[in-house]
């Protein structure tokens, strides 16, 4: 899950402008990047949707995100999993696990790294922008931490 802490700045901005009007949704699509050992990204991986299960995901991925450790560094075991779990408010622990078994979620992170590659994404963060059932495009943005380009790609793609 590396990155998106970069994506912080802007964020919280595009969430309180956009997203809780309705007019934007976000979606999260996981995407392997540098990742050593590509294992251990995909039980990342299935953790967070795991939580998501239970509307959980985001909170499960800023938790993540604030507590990681050094890149390559060996951080991301099981009691680092279980431990994050267990800081999100409401999650069922037991529901979780459970859901962590699930071969949809496995399966779901192949559909991210294959969207991902169709997208011709090369790094994290990227970004597809486009209406609800209609066709995406890849937004270009200035800077992570200054939501000016999000916005104008927003305004430019609801007033189209």
């Amino acid at each position: 899950m590396p990155h998106l802490s970069r994506v912080h700045g802007a964020f919280p901005s595009i969430i309180q402008q956009w997203v809780r009007s309705g007019k934007v949704k976000v979606e999260y699509r996981s995407m392997e990047t540098a990742t050593r050992e590509p294992e251990v990204f995909k039980t990342q991986q299935v953790a967070a949707l795991a939580a998501g299960k239970q509307n959980k995901m985001w909170d499960f991925v800023e938790l993540f995100y604030h507590e990681q450790g050094e890149e390559d560094s060996g951080y991301v075991t099981e009691s680092y999993l279980q431990n994050l779990a267990q800081q999100v408010p409401g999650l069922d622990l037991t529901q979780w696990t459970t859901d962590r078994g699930d071969t949809a979620l496995d399966n779901k992170v192949e559909e991210d790294a294959q969207a991902a590659n169709a997208a011709g994404f090369t790094g994290t963060p990227s970004f597809l922008i486009g209406k609800t059932g209609g066709s995406t495009s890849k937004l270009e943005y200035s800077s992570l931490t200054d939501p000016t380009s999000f916005n104008e790609a927003i305004e430019k793609h609801l007033k189209g």
